[in-house]
């Protein structure tokens, strides 16, 4: 799903005046409004800066206004945005997280080569509504809210110690080609999850 030359400014403009203010309250529940400018930023549509800027814009309003809970739920978008760009910022400088880990003292992790829980993981039969729901609607559509995706890859990698490039090869071939490598993000949580553990 490649995004249409000038839907990102509309989309931004939408986030902003529409979702925003809601954004710190609603970022933890499952099933909220996201941005869902993630596809204009990866394909260059809508710079960082941009988003920065409409969004700083918008706290400034709201500091004048005393909106508090505007202004939290700027400091958490950025903290999102942020997170984004630390995720590519690593998969651009570290490209061999994508084949290795990060740290060199996991390389030798028990991990379950199980095929048959991979295949289910993948197929969202594991038995965990969340993590199923999230793996099949990341089939159904080609997107996965950025909470779910944090869920079905720690899910894969702690819970069932599935090897973690099994996971990032899954998303890769799956969803990367079709996409034009829309998900940098793998690597990083599939690869470096385990030093949160």
């Amino acid at each position: 799903m490649v995004p249409r030359l000038g839907q990102c400014c509309k989309a931004l403009a939408e986030f902003v005046e529409q979702h925003l203010v809601g954004h710190a309250k609603s970022r933890l529940r499952v099933g909220s409004f996201s941005s869902l400018l993630s596809p204009y930023l990866h394909f260059g549509e809508l710079s960082v800066r941009k988003v920065f800027w409409c969004v700083q814009m918008k706290q400034l309003l709201w500091s004048k206004e005393e909106n508090s809970v505007g202004k939290e739920s700027v400091t958490q978008f950025l903290r999102s945005i942020g997170l984004r760009e630390c995720s590519r910022y690593l998969c651009f400088n570290f490209p061999f997280t994508h084949e290795r880990l990060l740290l060199s003292n996991l390389k030798y992790f028990p991990w379950n080569a199980n095929q048959v829980h991979f295949k289910a993981w993948r197929q969202g039969r594991t038995g965990y509504p969340l993590v199923d729901d999230g793996m099949r609607e990341l089939w159904a559509i080609g997107w996965i809210h950025n909470r779910i995706r944090a869920i079905v890859s720690s899910f894969a990698v702690k819970v069932l110690l599935l090897p973690w490039r099994w996971g990032l090869k899954y998303f890769w071939d799956t969803f990367g080609c079709r996409f034009g490598k829309r998900y940098p993000w793998l690597a990083v949580y599939f690869g470096q999850l385990t030093r949160c553990s």
